[in-house]
C-alpha cells in the first residue's frame, strides 16, 4: 500500500456529492473540506483526524449509522496508511451497532460465505420485512466505494425491488480477500453459486457501479447470472480505437487503482497499462458481438465520464448515456437507478419470478 498525489479540495470538488449520497449531510460535508489542508498526514488539518473527529461527534450522539459513514469517509480513498485502516476498522465497528436490533425498515443480516478456492467473504443482506420477491441481486461498488457506502442504496433498492440484496465489496477492495486480478471474477462466481444453492430457483442479477460494473459485464458474458446491469464499468470495449491512459486519470485515481492492486508504488506507465490491459474483457474475448448468450445486460453511464471512454459503455448491448453527467452518472444516479430497477425487474426470469412472489424472510446466503 501507498500514498500518492491527490489535493483534498481536487478530492471533494469530484466526491462531495458522492459523501452526501452516503449519507453524510451536506453541512458536515462542508465542515470537514474546510478543516481539511492535507491528505496524508497526522495533523490536526489532515484528511483522517478532521473526518474522525466528526465521526466521534456522532458517535457521541448515538448516531451510528451517520458515524459509520464519516468513518468512511476518513479511510477514503484506500488504506494506505495506518491511520486510514484504524478508521476503516471503526467503521465497521460503528455499522455493526447501526445495524443491531429492529430500527432498519429492511431485514439485515451480515454473514460470511466460504466461496471455494478464495475463502470467507463478509457480505451485507438486506430484504423486506414483508412479501419479498423471489430473486437475488447482487450489488457491488468499485475500487474506493464499498459495503457499508451503499447502505443507503441496497436498502432502497430492496425496499422498492423486494429482492434479496447481497452487497459485497468486489475484488481488492474493503473485505473482500486478496488484490484486484483480471481472474478476480472467481470470487464473484463463487458467491452466485453459493447464493444459488441457498436459494434454488430464484433468479440471480449483479448491478455493478464504476469497477463494479467491469464484474457485472464479465459475469453476464459468462452466462453466470440471468441479468446484469453495469454503471460506468471499464469494459475494454472501445479498443482498439480508444484506449484508457491510467497514470493520466485524474483525482488521485492510478494511486486508488494501485493500492487496490496490491501494488507497493505506481510502477511506470508501461507497466501499469500492461497490468490493466489484461482486464480488458474484450482482449478476454468475451465481448464477441457474434456471440449472445441471452443474458439481459444494460449499460449506462454519464456522457462525460472523466475516468472511461464512452465505447466502453455505447458497444455493449442495451445502452443508457445520460447527459450532462459525469462518471457513473452520479449528478443523475436517484433516476437512474429507478429506471435500472424497472428494467431488471422486466427482464424475462425477474418477470417469471414475480409472478410467483411470496413472502420470504432472508436468511445466510
Amino acid at each position: 500500500m501507498f500514498t500518492f498525489d491527490i489535493a483534498p479540495a481536487a478530492l471533494f470538488d469530484e466526491r462531495e456529492r458522492q459523501f452526501a449520497a452516503w449519507g453524510i449531510p451536506p453541512p458536515i460535508v462542508a465542515r470537514a473540506r474546510a478543516g481539511i489542508t492535507d491528505m496524508w498526514g497526522t495533523g490536526a488539518g489532515s484528511w483522517v483526524p478532521v473526518w474522525a473527529r466528526l465521526a466521534r461527534e456522532a458517535e457521541a450522539d448515538g448516531q451510528w449509522l451517520r458515524a459509520a459513514q464519516l468513518w468512511g469517509a476518513a479511510r477514503f480513498p484506500a488504506l494506505a496508511t495506518a491511520e486510514r485502516q484504524e478508521a476503516y476498522d471503526r467503521q465497521l465497528a460503528a455499522y455493526a451497532k447501526a445495524t443491531a436490533g429492529p430500527r432498519l425498515p429492511v431485514r439485515f443480516q451480515r454473514v460470511t460465505m466460504e466461496v471455494p478456492v478464495d475463502g470467507p467473504l463478509p457480505l451485507h443482506l438486506m430484504a423486506r420485512r414483508h412479501r419479498r420477491r423471489p430473486g437475488v441481486l447482487v450489488l457491488s461498488g468499485g475500487v474506493d466505494t464499498w459495503k457499508v457506502e451503499l447502505h443507503r442504496m441496497a436498502v432502497a433498492t430492496a425496499l422498492v425491488t423486494g429482492l434479496l440484496v447481497v452487497t459485497v465489496d468486489m475484488p481488492g477492495t474493503g473485505e473482500a480477500p486478496g488484490p484486484l486480478t483480471p481472474d478476480g471474477d472467481r470470487l464473484l462466481a463463487g458467491l452466485i453459486g453459493e447464493v444459488r444453492r441457498r436459494h434454488p430457483g430464484e433468479p440471480v442479477a449483479c448491478l455493478g457501479l464504476s469497477f463494479g460494473g467491469h464484474w457485472a459485464v464479465k459475469l453476464a458474458a459468462r452466462g453466470l447470472v440471468d441479468a446484469a446491469v453495469d454503471i460506468g464499468g471499464p469494459t475494454g470495449a472501445a479498443e482498439p480505437e480508444e484506449t484508457v491512459d491510467v497514470l493520466a486519470l485524474p483525482y488521485g485515481m492510478p494511486g486508488i487503482l494501485g493500492n487496490a492492486l496490491g501494488l507497493d508504488g505506481l510502477p511506470e506507465a508501461a507497466e501499469i497499462d500492461d497490468m490493466l490491459a489484461a482486464f480488458s474483457l474484450r482482449g478476454q474475448g468475451l465481448l464477441n458481438p457474434e456471440v449472445d448468450n441471452g443474458v439481459p445486460l444494460l449499460a449506462a453511464n454519464g456522457a462525460h465520464d472523466h475516468f472511461i471512454p464512452r465505447a466502453d459503455t455505447t458497444r455493449l448491448t442495451t445502452v443508457w448515456i445520460v447527459p450532462g453527467a459525469t462518471h457513473c452518472a452520479a449528478e443523475h444516479i436517484r433516476p437512474l437507478l429507478a429506471a435500472s430497477w424497472a428494467w431488471l425487474l422486466t427482464r424475462p426470469a425477474f418477470r417469471r419470478s414475480g409472478s410467483r412472489s411470496r413472502s420470504r424472510r432472508p436468511h445466510a446466503a
